[in-house]
């Protein structure tokens, strides 16, 4: 993963993080969606194209 996409997820935790603390759960869940869906990303083991010997 690269760093920019740490400091993205980053981002969007801290967002939502501070949403739900002002009392904003409506914009605070545009936040968390993107946050979870993209977690899912690297939940599940990358499967590689088999390479062929020659």
């Amino acid at each position: 993963m690269a760093s920019t996409e740490w400091l993205a997820y980053g981002a969007l935790f801290v967002l939502a993080i501070v949403l739900l603390l002002t009392n904003q759960v409506a914009l605070a869940t545009v936040a968390i969606v993107p946050l979870a869906l993209t977690s899912f990303k690297y939940s599940f083991p990358q499967q590689k194209k088999a390479q062929r010997h020659r």
